[in-house]
C-alpha cells in the first residue's frame, strides 16, 4: 500500500469512520442474479458438449464474458475432454457412466 493511501485511511478514520469495507455507491447493476445462473445450468444439463458461443446464442443479451465468467466461476465448471463437467467430481459423479 501506497504511503499516500495510508494516509488517505487514516484521514478517513480520524473523521469517525469505523469500518474498512467499501460503502454502497451507485453504478450499473450487474445482470448475473441465481435465476439466470439456473437457466444457464439447465443448458449445460441438456448439452455437455456446449461452446460459450452456443450459449451466447441462446442468452444474447449477456456477454461472452459474462456466460463464461458464470460457467467458470459461478458454477465451477471446466472442460475437459470437449466436455464440461463440476471441477470436483464426487464419487457418484466418477462411477456415472459417460453419456
Amino acid at each position: 500500500m501506497t504511503d499516500g493511501m495510508v494516509r488517505k485511511w487514516v484521514r478517513h478514520f480520524n473523521d469517525g469512520r469505523t469500518n474498512v469495507h467499501d460503502e454502497a455507491r451507485s453504478g450499473r447493476p450487474s445482470v448475473v442474479n441465481d435465476g439466470l445462473v439456473a437457466k444457464v445450468n439447465e443448458k449445460i444439463l441438456e448439452n455437455r458438449r456446449f461452446t460459450t458461443r452456443m450459449l451466447f446464442d441462446e442468452f444474447p443479451q449477456i456477454s461472452k464474458t459474462v456466460l463464461h465468467e458464470i460457467v467458470t466461476n459461478r458454477l465451477n465448471y471446466r472442460k475437459l475432454c470437449s466436455r464440461w463437467v463440476p471441477k470436483m467430481l464426487t464419487d457418484v459423479h466418477k462411477t456415472m457412466a459417460v453419456l
